[in-house]
């Protein structure tokens, strides 16, 4: 990101701008905020062409066209004025950059990042397709490189695909070096059309220039109709087939991006029986695989987790930061919490319904469910905690409690943990928010995170002061020094039993097990390359699920194991939750990316 230059707009709309993202032929991209503090990015029209009736129009089909997309595979259009005197977009902030920006800062990506990547970019090409559009201007610098997948952005010349041949003064509109050969005659196109881009993209991210590239337009236009394309040095066999199949000239012969798909370069995406309007969402391709013998007895009662690697599917509506995650009892919705809002996904269909919440500083942390979702904590504006019901949206009950610094509801959610800063005599306390008692819990300085055990018996905070944990007795106060040499702890999770309790060591990038009563060490999980910020045992005991800044671990509780490594989100707020079943956890960070994962 650019910082403003002098001669930029500092607001659009009531849109707050903040920096410079880019500039395209039509307008310039810039960082902004909404008034509720949500990362947009915001499009204007340049000035010199907000007066042409054509370009007025174009900018309305593209606000249109990514209305109609939806906000998966695109950033989401979240408000536009087309008929201002300088048109303007805003869409959900998408973080990453272009893929022409990793590609000239990096170089080439492996045969594997290609091969997911045009695995990523298929799928967005299907769901635009599937609305009856062409997008036209598929090229490096309009892919996002987002944490969960690419985006495909700018539908400035998107076309339905019965349209004619779209022009300008009598130059084709696009972006010569990826263009089809019948988008540069003007002719009328297709979708074919956007796969040929396809391979001119694909052919760019792994050889680290175009296939069709010369000195002058003359001469790229001569290469793209006549000449063959330049893939020397694309050396996997798989990629330079399919890359070639879909630079064909003749339209009819290039593979269709469901082709692509069901190709086996790039390797199909996993797909699960979750849709939203129709367009089946993108997962990470992870393959299945039977990690551990199932050696180790399992919770009481619990349903056996599945010793495989998870399948991860990025949850529509999610651009914004959630600071909290929780499933229905029966596992079939999750609720999230952030930036002023409630959302609601329907895990059957991934539709989601979000509802604002009014109060000044729910978008930041701490914020904590209920352990069945029904009640969300967030620390308020006017020094309260306050006591959401989920289903209407309104404040049940409030309680005195200056700078939060930590919430945690104990399982059966009638009390509630809190950690509060500043200079008073009580630091953390429970809430009993039935019978409105509190007790305090013996600390010298606030506690940065908070747990309780699966009993609800106990408590444990990690010491913001001289790092460690304290295990408090919930009823009485009393307590026990867990962890003396752990550092700086972000995390903190009890096993279901409530016999052990694992600590996300700050000072070592490790993860310590240890006994839940007395604090004595049992086992240490290595070999971490960053610091934990979240865990989260299964319902069965068998697996410990961690996020750091750079990965989600899975471990294998009785060998000790690292069962799975898998990308994560580079986020210092992360969040996760297991389904009641056992069969599938959620995932969410400050970047704004929450996953749903489910186990084979």
């Amino acid at each position: 990101m650019d910082p403003l230059r002098d001669d930029d707009p500092r607001q659009i709309g009531p849109y707050r701008l903040s920096g410079r993202l880019g500039a395209g032929g039509m307008g310039e991209v810039f960082l902004g905020a909404s008034p509720g503090g949500r990362q947009v990015a915001v499009k204007v029209v340049r000035a010199e062409y907000a007066a042409d009736p054509e370009f007025r129009r174009r900018f309305a089909r593209e606000i249109e066209a990514a209305r109609r997309v939806g906000g998966f595979h695109t950033a989401q259009v979240v408000d536009a004025d087309p008929e201002a005197a300088s048109p303007w977009m805003v869409t959900a902030f998408v973080p990453g950059p272009s893929l022409r920006k990793v590609v000239l800062t990096q170089g080439p990506l492996t045969p594997q990042a290609v091969r997911e990547l045009g695995a990523g970019l298929a799928e967005g090409l299907a769901a635009i397709h599937a609305c009856g559009l062409v997008h036209r201007d598929l090229k490096p610098g309009n892919i996002i490189m987002s944490p969960d997948g690419p985006r495909i952005i700018d539908f400035g010349i998107a076309r339905a695909t019965d349209a004619t041949a779209l022009t300008s003064t009598g130059a084709v509109v696009g972006t010569f070096s990826f263009m089809s050969p019948e988008q540069v005659r003007a002719d009328v196109t297709g979708p074919p059309s956007d796969v040929f881009s396809l391979g001119c993209v694909l052919a760019y991210a792994a050889l680290g220039r175009g296939p069709f590239d010369a000195p002058t337009i003359p001469a790229i236009v001569h290469r793209i109709v006549d000449g063959p394309p330049d893939l020397t040095g694309l050396t996997d066999p798989g990629l330079h087939t399919l890359i070639a199949a879909c630079l064909e000239k003749n339209p009819a012969q290039r593979p269709s991006v469901q082709d692509v798909l069901a190709g086996p370069s790039p390797r199909r995406l996993p797909r699960r029986a979750v849709l939203l309007g129709g367009a089946a969402i993108a997962a990470v391709s992870v393959p299945t695989v039977l990690l551990w013998p199932e050696d180790a007895p399992a919770a009481k009662n619990a349903p056996r987790t599945p010793l495989t690697k998870p399948t991860p599917i990025t949850l529509p509506s999610t651009e914004v930061a959630l600071f909290a995650l929780a499933f229905s009892p029966d596992g079939k919705t999750l609720w999230g919490a952030g930036f002023s809002s409630i959302l609601r996904w329907d895990l059957a269909t991934a539709q989601v319904v979000a509802r604002e919440i009014k109060d000044d500083k729910t978008y930041q942390r701490p914020m904590a469910f209920t352990p069945d979702g029904r009640t969300l904590a967030t620390d308020g504006e006017d020094g309260s905690v306050h006591l959401w019901d989920v289903a209407s949206g309104k404040v049940r009950k409030s309680l005195k409690a200056p700078d939060v610094q930590a919430l945690a509801f104990s399982p059966d959610g009638r009390s509630l943990a809190i950690s509060m800063g500043g200079a008073g005599p009580v630091h953390v306390q429970i809430w009993n928010t039935v019978t409105g008692k509190t007790v305090p819990m013996k600390l010298d300085s606030y506690a940065k995170t908070l747990v309780f055990t699966p009993d609800g018996e106990r408590l444990a905070g990690a010491r913001s002061s001289g790092g460690g944990v304290t295990l408090w007795n919930a009823a009485n106060g009393k307590d026990t020094d867990a962890s003396s040499d752990a550092g700086e702890v972000r995390a903190l999770a009890f096993s279901p039993d409530g016999e052990t309790i694992a600590i996300a060591n700050g000072r070592n990038w490790e993860i310590e097990l240890r006994d839940a009563s007395d604090g004595d060490h049992r086992a240490t999980l290595k070999d971490l390359q960053a610091q934990v910020q979240a865990l989260a045992f299964s319902p069965d005991g068998q697996i410990l699920v961690s996020a750091d800044e750079k990965n989600v671990r899975l471990w294998h509780v009785p060998s000790k194991r690292n069962l799975a490594t898998l990308p994560g989100d580079a986020d210092d707020d992360q969040v996760i939750t297991f389904a009641p079943d056992g069969q599938s956890f959620a995932t969410t960070s400050g970047s704004g990316a929450t996953r749903y994962w489910t186990f084979p």
